[in-house]
């Protein structure tokens, strides 16, 4: 009888590991290559200027099928926005001004095993 439940339990437990791990293979995951991240101006911005606010653009690829999140950190704030990748594992995310002279540092976040890991970053000076 002791046999029986043990087997039964032994059993159950092999099932429910098997879902699992059938699972998390199927999961989608970040890209195994090192995505890229840029920033790109506008045609009409040739510079920044300490008294304007002059739109940028974060862009990059090779961040396979997980959301991105991108931190900003700026003289002034930091800021963040998400994007899913598209089907090729591009992000371009538009919502970004520049708010004052100074160095910007920017990082791109993906989850990947329940964690958020830092996948990606650049920089530059207004």
């Amino acid at each position: 009888m002791k046999v029986r439940r043990l087997a039964k339990a032994v059993s159950l437990v092999l099932a429910v590991s098997a879902v699992f791990a059938s699972a998390a293979a199927y999961a989608a995951k970040p890209s195994s290559s090192s995505p890229s991240l840029f920033v790109q101006w506008p045609q009409t911005a040739t510079t920044t200027s300490a008294s304007s606010s002059t739109p940028y653009v974060v862009a990059g690829c090779g961040y396979g099928s997980e959301g991105v999140t991108i931190v900003v950190h700026s003289p002034t704030a930091t800021s963040f926005a998400g994007q899913m990748p598209d089907a090729n594992g591009c992000i371009s995310l538009s919502n970004f001004y520049t708010t004052g002279s100074g160095h910007y540092s920017i990082e791109a976040y993906q989850q990947s095993h329940s964690k958020w890991a830092l996948v990606a970053s650049t920089s530059f000076d207004a």
